[in-house]
């Protein structure tokens, strides 16, 4: 009886056998591999929607602009007008869309489709997003120094207010 007690004890003070090491190890390679997938998924994902916050600023900002600066009577000559700004080195690129009398008498659809080519580990491919505003007859005019004229305009075109 002390002889199997002894023979126990012995066994129990080895350590660990080769079996239970590989099985730790290969369940610590599984966990930093899962570790790993989602920290490369989450920083795809963290640079889309920053490149998405990007192109909805541009497209809200040059819908602003011609609300600020433009007139109801010259929204539909900017039909298919197109543009593009480089922001933090990535291009995109902005086309308008107007789509008078919509979608009632005296108000007119304007929409910015902005694009841009994404890079990831498989390659480029585009991606876009839309924003969409109604503009009516009573659009006002240009405010003076609102982005066109200069507040007090002189011979040389030069704000001296400033």
């Amino acid at each position: 009886m002390m002889g199997r007690q002894r023979r126990k004890a012995a066994l129990s003070r080895r350590g660990f056998s080769i079996l239970e090491v590989l099985i730790a190890a290969i369940l610590l390679l599984v966990v930093f591999f899962a570790l790993a997938s989602t920290y490369s998924k989450g920083r795809r994902q963290m640079a889309y929607e920053e490149d998405r916050r990007r192109a909805t600023a541009l497209a809200q900002s040059v819908l602003d602009g011609i609300r600020r600066t433009g007139t109801y009577d010259a929204l539909p000559a900017l039909d298919g007008n197109t543009s593009s700004s480089v922001v933090e080195s990535r291009t995109y690129n902005v086309v308008l869309a107007v789509a008078p009398e919509t979608p009632q008498p005296n108000a007119t659809t304007l929409t910015a489709t902005v694009t841009w080519d994404a890079l990831t580990d498989a390659g480029s491919f585009s991606r876009s997003i839309v924003c969409t505003t109604i503009l009516g007859r009573g659009l006002p005019p240009p405010q003076p120094g609102a982005g066109g004229e200069p507040t007090h305009p002189t011979d040389d075109g030069v704000n001296h207010d400033e």
